[in-house]
């Protein structure tokens, strides 16, 4: 019997280790606005997503985010480059959403996309809402450059994985748009340093 209690107590210490691996960052320290940017930003998919709903979640959330903070940066934002780089997210995002959208009610994927944000991604936002006016620019193109980098790595894995043939192909459609994304916003923040 305490060979048994020993083994349950173990795999719930482990099984609760591993969930806590998966908890959303959000920033804890909401006094500099440059900490909170640098903690709220996205780190790369660990693993690549092949179930439908998994890139399904995945591709609809990166898809909010990236219109919500562009529309922050072209109010925020006083520099001409960067405020041209929003509405090239704003506008590629949103076709995006549109065809996913379009793909979703042609009924041959079960999946639902969500409605909202992340509480990671919601963190974020944040983050480039507490950006001072000096700071925003650079906060803005640090967190451009980690969430394209993990959405070439979604979308990537579920092109060459995925198990629904429709939203492979929509992956695979999408994804020269993301890395050619990933590749400016590169450019951008790097002529801010």
């Amino acid at each position: 019997m305490r060979t048994q209690s020993f083994i349950f107590t173990t795999a719930l210490a482990a099984a609760l280790a591993l969930a806590g691996c998966h908890k959303p960052t959000v920033a804890a320290d909401t006094d500099t606005a440059n900490t909170a940017a640098a903690s709220a930003t996205p780190a790369p998919t660990a693993a690549a997503v092949t179930t439908a709903q998994g890139f399904v979640t995945g591709a609809a959330i990166s898809d909010m985010y990236e219109v919500a903070a562009a529309k922050l940066a072209q109010q925020k934002s006083k520099t001409p480059t960067i405020k041209a780089f929003a509405a090239k997210m704003i506008h590629d995002h949103g076709a995006s959403t549109a065809a996913l959208t379009k793909i979703l009610a042609g009924g041959g994927v079960n999946a639902t996309a969500p409605t909202a944000m992340d509480e990671r991604h919601t963190g974020m936002i944040d983050a480039l809402n507490q950006a001072p006016p000096g700071g925003f620019d650079k906060a803005y193109m640090d967190q451009q450059v980690a969430a394209h980098t993990e959405a070439v790595t979604l979308f990537q894995g579920y092109a060459s994985g995925g198990d629904n043939d429709a939203l492979k192909a929509f992956a695979a459609k999408v994804l020269p748009t993301i890395q050619a994304h990933l590749d400016m916003a590169g450019k951008i923040d790097a002529a801010l340093k």
